[in-house]
C-alpha cells in the first residue's frame, strides 16, 4: 500500500540548501554537482530560492536520504506545503 502524501516541503535559498548538502556529505557527480532527485525547483526560475517537495532525496555513498527531513533539522528556510 502506498503511503499517502502529506505535501510537506521546504523553501529557502540556494546557499542554505547547498550548505546542508555539503555538510551532510552529499555525493557529487563528475562535474561536481550534488546528486539529488525528486521535486526540487528553482522558485520563479531565478536560481536563488528553491522549493523542495517531500519526495526529494539526496545521496550519500549511493544511498538515498530524505532531503526535506534533513532541511527540517536545520534553522534554514521555511516549512511549506507543496501541492
Amino acid at each position: 500500500m502506498k503511503k499517502p502524501k502529506n505535501h510537506d516541503g521546504w523553501i529557502g535559498s540556494w546557499s542554505e540548501l547547498s550548505n546542508v548538502l555539503r555538510t551532510l556529505q552529499c555525493d557529487r557527480d563528475g562535474e561536481g554537482r550534488f546528486c539529488v532527485a525528486g521535486n526540487i525547483v528553482s522558485f520563479m526560475g531565478a536560481g536563488e530560492e528553491f522549493s523542495v517537495g517531500e519526495d526529494a532525496v539526496f545521496y550519500v555513498r549511493g544511498k538515498p536520504r530524505n532531503l526535506v527531513s534533513a532541511l527540517y533539522a536545520t534553522s534554514y528556510g521555511l516549512k511549506i506545503k507543496v501541492m
